[in-house]
């Protein structure tokens, strides 16, 4: 087999081994590329210092392009022609994107006994409604019109164009005090009239096509990319709106995976087989088979075959699922951008679930409920880092004492609670409540109906929450639980979420069904024995509408 002028060994490991460039080298950060391809196998070897060198070279010609934008030329002002040219191109970027939304489909609810329920296909990616869709573009185009006719320029227009200048095709970067940002900031303003205008007329059933891209210039043989560059353009895509860098890494994780056992080939060269390979390694591969210590270190095929070997546990159908479902969107997306790309790759690949999403993970019983508030985290610890064991400190302005019962009283979801703002603490009519909300940088929520209010519980407020508040607000801390940092997936939860788990495993309440998110379903069962109804059940917790099957009440 031929070798490749970037692999090396040290010891009995390969290595991939690759000098930075002379005309970056200055810029770049290192002197070399060198990391482990955590193989002994030379065979092995050889095919993953090929992915590695691809991966390598896509990092270099990303930098000479930053450098390029970077030490390219500023411009004091926009020309009329390009001002129109990002105004088409952005008009084409927002009707593209509402193709490609109904293309995909839009979720359909209908009543049964009673309550609004799904009746399209169960995904891992949640869709609006037709309804829902149609509202948001009324109340984007009420506020869009309110600004274009009073002349003003919000912030997130503001934010486009500054993005929508580094898109290729465009690459210009325009000085900060250049007279053209008003009128580029409305020409966008302007495009998203137009496009919003089409919009509507589609929502009636009218064909209108989308524009082409002005500034995309005809490329050489695009079928001929590689998977990896494809999937990397389709992250890039994705990520300019759509996704939060957690969600880029998972989607690129599992591409990774599928690029490991059918090899990285220009994309025109995948067939059906090439998916059923992927979902046969799949179905014998454990959760997390990296951690494992018979499985770590090993290619995900062989990691597969030595698990089925040993009768090691694979990965949840909901799990295979979601990667298959992962995969086949690149590869849904692929078919719209490529020719001669095979249709429907991984169409029919899913596999029955006959376990119901909740039993998926489950509430804590009873008994572990009272385990956990009588624990020392609420009765007494050595310590905020010891506070699993036994002491006189309880932590009263730590987010790890009142992230728990917050969880619990409030159910909602962990990063929701761990991104509040002191302004998000609220009062109304005398009643408090938080804010849940995207509003503030760096904030978000899960579904369209996320955003709402939830009332604080009396137990909250009797055990000091508001004046742990008023506490951080005279600090002049902007966050309720400011100890918790941005996580470069985008979330403030991640440390959290690493405490807490370890937490119910010190105690003992940990399994495999059971996590902070238990909490929620706690709530759940709560709301129903209280026979609050489903409706305000949904509203508290923030599900979309129609999109969360709940189990009956006993009788």
């Amino acid at each position: 087999m031929p070798g490749h002028t970037r692999l090396y060994r040290r010891g009995a490991v390969y290595y991939h081994r690759a000098a930075v460039p002379t005309d970056i080298a200055a810029t770049y950060g290192k002197r070399e590329e060198t990391f482990s391809l955590k193989t002994r196998d030379y065979a092995e070897a050889v095919r993953r210092v090929r992915i590695a060198a691809v991966e390598v070279d896509r990092k270099f010609d990303e930098h000479r392009l930053r450098l390029a934008r970077q030490h390219g030329p500023v411009l004091s002002e926009l020309t009329p022609l390009q001002l129109s040219t990002i105004k088409a191109t952005y008009l084409h970027h927002l009707l593209d994107e509402d193709e490609e939304i109904r293309l995909d489909g839009f979720e359909e609810v209908e009543e049964q006994d009673g309550e609004r329920a799904l009746v399209s296909e169960k995904r891992f990616e949640p869709r609006p409604t037709f309804e829902e869709h149609e509202e948001l573009i009324e109340d984007l185009d009420a506020i869009n019109r309110y600004n274009l006719a009073r002349g003003k320029q919000d912030p997130f227009f503001r934010a486009e164009a500054e993005d929508v200048l580094t898109w290729d095709g465009i690459g210009i970067r325009l000085a900060a005090n250049s007279p053209s940002w008003p009128r580029l900031i409305r020409a966008l303003q302007e495009a998203h009239r137009e496009a919003t205008d089409a919009i509507k007329r589609r929502n009636q059933g009218d064909t209108v096509p989308t524009p082409p891209n002005p500034s995309e210039g005809a490329s050489a043989s695009p079928g001929g990319r590689l998977l990896s560059e494809a999937a990397n353009a389709w992250a890039d895509e994705k990520s300019r709106s759509a996704w939060s860098p957690k969600v880029r890494d998972d989607y690129l994780g599992w591409m990774q995976m599928f690029i490991e056992v059918a090899g990285d080939r220009p994309i025109t060269d995948y067939q059906k087989k090439d998916a059923r390979a992927f979902k046969e390694v799949l179905l014998k591969l454990p959760a997390n088979s990296q951690k494992k210590a018979e499985t770590r270190g090993l290619p995900i095929a062989q990691a597969a075959e030595k698990a089925a070997q040993l009768g090691l546990e694979p990965m949840s159908i909901s799990t295979l699922n979601k990667a298959l479902n992962r995969v086949g969107a690149f590869w849904n997306w692929a078919e719209g951008h490529f020719d001669e790309v095979q249709a429907n790759l991984f169409k029919g690949l899913s596999v029955r679930n006959n376990v119901a999403a909740r039993d998926q993970r489950a509430p804590f019983s009873q008994e572990e409920l009272a385990k956990l508030y009588a624990s020392p985290l609420f009765t007494g610890c050595r310590s905020e880092r010891f506070a699993s064991e036994r002491g006189s400190v309880i932590p009263h302005n730590s987010e790890r004492f009142w992230l728990p019962l917050m969880g619990l009283l409030t159910g909602a979801r962990m990063n929701e609670l761990c991104q509040l703002r002191v302004d998000d603490v609220k009062e109304q009519n005398g009643i408090p409540f938080l804010f849940i909300t995207n509003e503030g940088d760096e904030q978000r929520v899960k579904t369209t109906n996320g955003k709402r209010r939830v009332p604080l519980h009396k137990h909250l407020l009797d055990l000091g929450f508001l004046d742990m508040v008023h506490a951080r607000k005279a600090e002049g801390s902007a966050r309720v639980f400011p100890a918790l940092k941005l996580s470069k997936q985008g979330y403030y939860s991640e440390t959290f979420s690493k405490f807490f788990s370890r937490y119910l495993e010190n105690i003992g309440i940990k399994s495999d069904k059971t996590s902070f998110h238990s909490l929620r379903h706690n709530f759940e069962d709560a709301c129903r024995a209280a026979k609050i109804s489903g409706e305000v059940m949904d509203a508290l917790q923030g599900h979309a509408e129609g999109g969360h099957q709940r189990p009956q009440a006993a009788p």
